[in-house]
């Protein structure tokens, strides 16, 4: 008897993508004697694999051509070129990859990657078909399920996007992320007691999610909860200090509670985290406004105004100060703007105007 090679398969996750990688490893079967070049490929291969899990994309793809050069047919190596080339952003090459896979029977795996590239690309679609395909060639995969969900939700198809997030959880009860898009797809419905059951059950499963803790902060400001949403935010912050919406949003928490001089802190924050954050230059406007300050309000919507120009309520905020302050004309031109950019409310006030 003699030892040679044999093909093991082992999943590893990368950047988001699972990639099927197969090691040629050493196994004592039936004698059977490799060709020089079937040899050759199989070293090409498994350095191909090294490369892969060292994040050596372009190297691997190298390796893997090589292999496939060397041996005709060779699935795996087809599958973990394609792999390769989602993690560089190639997504057309690793389509063609894929194509070659789905041919052979074994190679079912290659449905979800090649959906999550046509996702990539932008093609819903068929994202959405290789998807059905992955899920009734493997019912016991969650991923399909899940990023089927992502794109109905982001189509608007609250309903749709729940389904799948639950079918989801059914298949991966530790999928923090299906139970906290799930909550959100909720809140969308404002469902929002619901909605924090599903956040409360993503962080009790993973803590560190900072964005999390931000969407139960959300749900509970919605809902009128403040007390809590402070408290929701403040732990986002504290797991990520420089998540400035989470900032932004408690910022918006304790103005909507009274707690102006809180919200202004809050606001100041975010912008020295974000110089650009067009929101929290607003928002810091309202604040102002409340405290008086009506010069620092139209100065904060006017930078709001530079980095979001189409920024309605900026006009609108910017046009009360203005008043405040006795600039009649200028608060027109300000509500007027505003009701052009469809700013609720901004119609009652630049009608005043005519």
């Amino acid at each position: 008897m003699q030892k040679v090679k044999h093909v093991l398969f082992a999943v590893v996750v990368c950047c988001g993508f699972t990639a099927t990688l197969s090691a040629q490893e050493d196994t004592i079967v039936e004698a059977t004697i490799l060709g020089a070049e079937e040899i050759e490929a199989n070293k090409s291969y498994n350095q191909g694999i090294k490369q892969f899990q060292s994040n050596d994309f372009e190297g691997a793809i190298g390796s893997f051509t090589k292999a496939i050069e060397l041996k005709a047919g060779f699935t795996q190596a087809y599958l973990n070129r394609g792999s390769a080339y989602m993690e560089i952003k190639k997504y057309s090459e690793a389509i063609s990859d894929f194509n070659v896979v789905l041919n052979d029977p074994e190679g079912k795996e290659a449905y979800y990657l090649r959906g999550k590239c046509y996702e990539a690309l932008g093609s819903r679609d068929k994202a959405q078909g290789d998807y059905a395909s992955a899920m009734k060639a493997k019912p016991e995969d969650d991923r399909p399920y899940y990023y089927r969900g992502l794109i109905k939700f982001n189509e608007g198809d609250y309903e749709g996007a729940i389904a799948d997030f639950t079918e989801t959880i059914n298949r991966n009860k530790r999928h923090a992320y299906a139970y906290s898009d799930r909550g959100s797809a909720k809140r969308m419905l404002e469902k929002y007691d619901e909605a924090i059951k599903d956040y409360l059950k993503a962080i009790q499963i993973d803590n560190q999610l900072a964005f999390v803790h931000n969407n139960v902060g959300s749900a509970y400001r919605k809902k009128g909860r403040f007390d809590e949403a402070v408290k929701a935010y403040s732990k986002a912050v504290e797991v990520d200090p420089k998540y400035y919406v989470a900032y932004n949003n408690r910022g918006s928490a304790h103005y909507d509670a009274g707690n102006y001089d809180r919200a202004l802190a809050d606001f100041d924050r975010a912008i020295e985290l974000n110089k650009n954050y067009a929101f929290a230059y607003n928002n810091r406007a309202s604040a102002k406004f409340k405290l008086e300050d009506y010069k620092g309000c139209i100065d904060d919507c006017s930078a709001a105004i530079s980095f979001d120009p189409e920024y309605g309520y900026a006009y609108l905020n910017r046009g009360n100060a203005k008043e405040l302050l006795r600039d009649e004309d200028g608060a027109c031109a300000d509500w007027t703007k505003a009701a052009e950019l469809g700013a609720e409310g901004a119609d009652n006030y630049a009608s005043a105007c005519k």
